[in-house]
């Protein structure tokens, strides 16, 4: 019995995935094979060719994806992406081969300007791009802002915070908010 839902799920998994192949490159994005998605992810604005996708990339549920038509996202191979995952940016967000984001972490690579002359909602968005490398490791409920690099072999531990001030060196834990390095990937 157990087998029987186990391939129904693999099933459900993989249609998915196809509908959200579909769906992006009648909208000119980039997909590479075998996307699978536990359930579609949310997007803010219609994609315009601004998605680029690996191959064998997992999505889980409740991903949401806040990409502007300024803004770019690419995806490599073999990411994983949990559940609950917001990315969102008026600038490039690229994640490396082989790296993972767990449940209810938020990519945030733009945010308001903050005069006091006008309301800020009524400012336009201002940021900067996020790169992270490959085998790099995002534990839940991460928050990562604009203009941060990630080296490749990176971990960062849950309920962190991530700021361009920040300094982290490739294979490297790091943790906390204020972001402190805990050792070296042995």
């Amino acid at each position: 019995m157990t087998k029987i839902f186990t391939l129904i799920l693999a099933f459900r998994y993989r249609l998915n995935g196809m509908l959200l192949t579909v769906y992006l490159l009648a909208t000119e994005c980039k997909v590479g094979r075998n996307l699978k998605c536990l359930r579609l992810p949310v997007f803010r604005d219609i994609p315009k060719g601004n998605i680029s996708i690996g191959d064998h990339v997992v999505l889980g549920k409740g991903v949401s994806f806040e990409i502007s038509d300024n803004g770019r996202l690419e995806l490599g191979d073999q990411v994983v992406i949990g559940d609950g995952v917001k990315i969102s940016s008026t600038h490039l967000i690229r994640i490396g081969n082989w790296s993972g984001i767990a449940e209810n972490s938020s990519i945030r690579g733009s945010f308001h300007k903050m005069s006091k002359d006008q309301y800020y909602m009524k400012q336009p968005s201002t940021g900067s791009d996020i790169t992270m490398g490959e085998d790099v490791l995002i534990g839940a409920n991460v928050v990562i802002l604009g203009g941060v690099y990630l080296p490749d072999g990176v971990v960062v531990g849950a309920q962190s915070l991530v700021n361009r001030h920040d300094k982290v060196h490739a294979y490297g834990i790091f943790a906390g908010s204020p972001l402190k390095h805990i050792r070296d990937r042995q």
